[in-house]
């Protein structure tokens, strides 16, 4: 099965060229999409090189404008579902916090599920380099969420994610209304209300960025907030 790596970037200059040679360095020929948002540092430009240099393996996608880390993750997911080849489709992020090492045993794990989940808070807590606040916001949104959605998952807010294509495709990415975080929690609550698919978790250790600046403010924030409820409520 072909598998590809979709990796979102805005100004991630200072981490591409490592996370692009980490993923390289998995076994079972991975292949990797960039989906750039014009990123104004010039990060668009340095995945044209890698991509020059890395013919066949490396590709780029091209937006004009940053609208959103979900609409980023749409069109990636579209273009990759254009070419039938691609049976196991990654999400991941761009700035090293998501470890490539997973990659393989993630899609190892879609031989018994559709989707699988890369959880921070499966076996405890398995985050680095987070201060107390921002694990107690992520921890208690992920409570949040399970509370409101009546998903089981210990990490539904997650952003490391590995699918089958069919149950990617399977989720409508033409009908999703999120644009930011959110995205995340509402891909997989809508494979999750589908009942057929199956939908596993593995833990990960998350270790934050280094480098680059977080893109999560406060409009995210209550995107989310709200949106959960708005899932809760339409079923969709």
């Amino acid at each position: 099965m072909k598998a590809i790596a979709v990796v979102p970037t805005y100004n991630e200059i200072e981490n591409l060229p490592r996370i692009v040679e980490l993923i390289r360095a998995q076994p079972g020929g991975w292949h990797i999409l960039v989906v750039d948002d014009g990123s104004p540092d010039g990060t668009g430009r340095l995945a044209d090189e890698l991509s020059a240099r890395y013919a066949g393996e490396l590709f780029v996608l091209h937006r004009t404008k940053k609208e959103g880390l979900g609409r980023a993750y749409v069109a990636g997911f579209q273009w990759v579902l254009a070419r039938p080849d691609y049976e196991v489709i990654v999400q991941m992020d761009a700035d090293l916090s998501h470890d490539p090492e997973y990659l393989t045993p993630m899609a190892e794990m879609l031989k018994e599920h559709d989707l699988v989940l890369g959880s921070r808070y499966l076996n405890g807590i398995s985050v680095v380099n987070w201060d107390f606040k921002r694990l107690l916001l992520s921890k208690g949104a992920s409570v949040y969420v399970r509370m409101i959605t009546g998903m089981p998952y210990s990490d539904a807010t997650g952003g490391y994610k590995a699918w089958r294509r069919n149950a990617l495709a399977a989720v409508g990415l033409d009908q999703l209304f999120s644009n930011g975080y959110l995205f995340q929690i509402e891909t997989t609550y809508r494979l999750h209300r589908l009942k057929k698919y199956s939908i596993g978790q593995t833990s990960i250790i998350f270790r934050d960025r280094d480098l680059g600046r977080s893109k999560i403010d406060m409009p995210i924030i209550l995107e989310a907030v709200w949106g959960v409820i708005r899932l809760r409520l339409t079923g969709r």
